[in-house]
């Protein structure tokens, strides 16, 4: 009889924990995370497949971004009006990490498995001393 119990207990195991074990390695595949200015260079330098967006507004970046940052409406993409591939690394960059970091939290309960955001934003890269680019108009 305690066999028949210690039987049914491991089997009523595997069968409720197995499937948390797998929902814990699908989320552990997920990534969100804020990064240093350093580790964002080494990853943009490293990888060809980074969208780096910008959230700030025009006139915020008019006085300066990151190269191969793109800008984009902070409101577009949070409400899901600018679609962006599922298959790549975001990157998301703002004045000083906040909406960014807004931003990115969005994007990861939307299903982008991988989304950083620049702690600190465009100011402390540049504290950092990486470079900035300044259009001429």
């Amino acid at each position: 009889m305690m066999h028949r119990v210690l039987y049914l207990f491991v089997t009523l195991f595997f069968i409720c924990g197995l499937p948390g074990a797998f929902a814990q390695e699908k989320a552990a595949e997920k990534i969100f995370r804020s990064i240093q200015p350093q580790e964002a260079l080494r990853l943009l330098q490293g990888r060809d497949d980074i969208i780096f967006l910008d959230v700030r507004t025009p006139k915020e970046r008019s006085r300066g971004y990151i190269p191969g940052s793109q800008l984009v409406s902070f409101n577009d993409l949070v409400s899901g009006k600018m679609p962006l591939p599922g298959d790549k690394g975001i990157l998301l960059v703002c004045a000083v990490g906040g909406r960014s970091y807004v931003a990115g939290q969005v994007l990861s309960r939307k299903g982008y498995k991988e989304v950083y955001n620049l702690s600190g934003g465009l100011k402390n890269w540049y504290k950092q001393g990486l470079p900035i680019t300044f259009d001429n108009k």
